[in-house]
């Protein structure tokens, strides 16, 4: 019979396994910056990139890469979950409510 705190050990090992797993995989993780200035603008095969306050964020729109320009400031939110990398899922210019190429 196999003594009972290798039992033990091996749950506590699983349970944070798991936990591990669902914050890496599972959960969507988002981030706002206000007043970030981009720093660059990258296009290459794997796709359309903006570099802002040291983040190279994905952005998905190519008509809404083409708006945005190097050296100006916007709030930008983005997302990333797993392997994923952060992309764009909202650029507005700086207090303004309206996203880039919007109506206004």
């Amino acid at each position: 019979m196999k003594k009972p705190s290798n039992w033990i050990g091996a749950i506590i090992g699983a349970i944070v396994i798991v936990i591990w797993l669902v914050t890496n995989y599972g959960m969507i993780h988002s981030e706002k910056l206000s007043e970030a200035v981009i720093s660059d603008k990258i296009h290459n095969k794997e796709g359309y990139y903006i570099v802002v306050e040291d983040h190279k964020l994905h952005v998905k729109d190519p008509s809404t890469w083409m708006l945005l320009e190097t050296g100006e400031a916007y709030e930008v939110t983005y997302e990333w979950y797993g392997k994923i990398a952060p992309y764009v899922t909202n650029i507005n210019q700086p207090h303004d409510e309206d996203q880039v190429g919007g109506e206004h």
